[in-house]
């Protein structure tokens, strides 16, 4: 098939207006977009990054400054054990995890050709990390191998002992022998790790070696850069500073060990106030402004799911604290740790991750079906309170019509009679009442089940702490409208 003769865009233009074509002579003229693929080898890719592209850039510049953010979100049950399990990203160690992420960097930056040069430094840096990484996973293995050869020959030697006392004699002269080649093996491999790591800088065409500095000066130029590139886009603008914000609300707040100086984070009043309304509104703000740049209705789903976060920390604060001081109580680390996962979770829904679904399960539509009952016994109570004068007096009219019926009437048969009928007229206006209320309501009745899908969809991807509440804190959490998390006792609280 020829290729088209248009040129293709580069991923940081904006697509031209779409013209609209006549579709027919019966229906609506529908726009036709033109999508110029970027040809890379033989592969082509759209010309426009995907939704959640510049979130994810965002996410990822604080994962590289921060090194605290580049630690796995939990730790495996049991323990990960690298002689027997291969490593997914969360169990990387912190050098390897950032050779990674400068490789996930590599590949956004794709998108932003303009951030190519700026971007160069941190790869710099890090391709000098890389160089170290590969050299000390090299030594492992040519350790473990001279390790399994040198066994082998002992083993081997080891099985003669059951001859003569000539191959006996043998044997322990090929033990001896064997020992002597693991001996020199070891000092050989030991020499040649320390041979690598000596010629690091000249394999990495750099004679200065790694320097944390140095990265972290290129990764604050690179989100200057970023910050002056997005400046004319403000829904991509607001993406990247989402993708910040997002990973500050779940980082930022953290346990010091011991010995640890103490920070702004480092108190229980640091998560406080990144939940407090004004800093959920400015998140929120940037969730909204982002506009196309975040999958179709993920910025609704993570703010409702923010809300119920926010409602769960105010009635367990004092679980979190200690009484009287701004100090972490010992449930603290597993809050933290929630939150930890629950941001991973955020970040996969807005950057549409295949792997997190956002439709909600069963038990997400019971708590949103919970919801919505709960407003309308909120509905209704608000009615019976601001409008009682009202329903007090149509009850005392009706109360005085049906002692008026039966004071002046005689005889069961004509007292039922006039009860019926003016239960005919009581209803008939109950059903005319009712009518106009229902079809007041039929217009806004799409509204509503959109709002309880997005409150079940929230439901879905909140993650609270495993934490024992009691009957009170129960109750408080449901009049808020959050669901306590089921516990399995056995599994969660060891």
């Amino acid at each position: 098939m020829p290729m088209s003769e248009s040129t293709p865009q580069s991923p940081d233009s904006t697509p031209q207006s779409p013209d609209s074509t006549p579709q027919g002579d019966e229906g609506p003229d529908f726009p036709v977009v033109p999508v110029f693929p970027i040809l890379e080898g033989r592969t082509t890719r759209p010309a426009v990054p995907p939704p959640g592209t510049a979130f994810s850039l965002g996410w990822l510049m604080a994962e590289l400054f921060d090194p605290r953010r580049r630690v796995g979100e939990t730790a495996r049950q049991p323990l990960f054990d690298q002689d027997v399990q291969l490593p997914q990203v969360p169990d990387l160690g912190p050098d390897p995890k950032l050779v990674f992420l400068a490789a996930d960097l590599a590949e956004i930056i794709k998108w932003y050709r303009r951030l190519a040069r700026p971007a160069a430094a941190v790869k710099r840096e890090t391709r000098k990390l890389k160089a170290a990484v590969d050299a000390e996973a090299a030594s492992v293995g040519e350790a473990a191998a001279a390790e399994d050869a040198a066994e082998g020959a002992i083993a081997g030697a080891a099985a003669e002992l059951t001859g003569t006392a000539e191959n006996t004699a043998t044997a322990a002269d090929a033990t001896d022998s064997a020992g002597g080649e693991q001996t020199s093996a070891a000092t050989d491999l030991t020499g040649d790790g320390e041979e690598k790591a000596e010629a690091l800088p000249e394999a990495s065409g750099d004679q200065a070696p790694f320097s944390a500095a140095a990265l972290l000066t290129a990764v604050s130029e690179l989100n200057q850069a970023i910050l002056d590139e997005f400046a004319d886009t403000p829904e991509r603008l607001s993406a990247y500073q989402l993708g910040l914000a997002l990973s500050d609300l779940t980082w930022l707040a953290y346990i010091p060990e011991a010995g640890q100086p103490e920070s702004a984070g480092s108190k229980p009043s640091a998560l406080a106030g990144l939940f407090s309304r004004t800093q959920l509104a400015a998140i929120k703000t940037l969730l909204n402004g982002a506009g196309s740049q975040l999958p179709t209705s993920a910025a609704a789903i993570v703010g409702q799911s923010l809300d119920n976060w926010a409602d769960w920390l105010d009635v367990n604060a004092a679980k979190i604290t200690v009484s009287g001081a701004d100090a972490w109580s010992p449930n603290a680390g597993v809050v933290l740790g929630a939150l930890r996962i629950q941001g991973s979770v955020w970040h996969s829904v807005l950057i549409a991750d295949p792997d997190v679904s956002v439709t909600p399960s069963m038990g997400a539509w019971v708590q949103a079906g919970s919801s919505i009952a709960r407003a309308t016994a909120m509905i209704s109570s608000v009615i019976l309170r601001r409008f009682w004068p009202l329903v007090l007096i149509a009850l005392a009219a009706l109360g005085g019509l049906l002692a008026l019926v039966i004071t002046n009437l005689s005889g069961a048969s004509q007292v039922w009679a006039s009860l019926v009928t003016v239960a005919a007229v009581v209803g008939a206006s109950g059903a005319g009442l009712g009518s106009g209320v229902s079809s007041a309501f039929d217009g806004i009745g799409y509204e509503i089940w959109a709002a309880a899908k997005l409150d079940a969809s929230a439901w879905n991807i909140t993650w609270l702490p495993a934490m024992a509440t009691t009957a009170t804190e129960r109750d408080r959490l449901r009049s808020r409208g959050v669901a306590a998390p089921q516990i399995r006792k056995n599994l969660d609280l060891r």
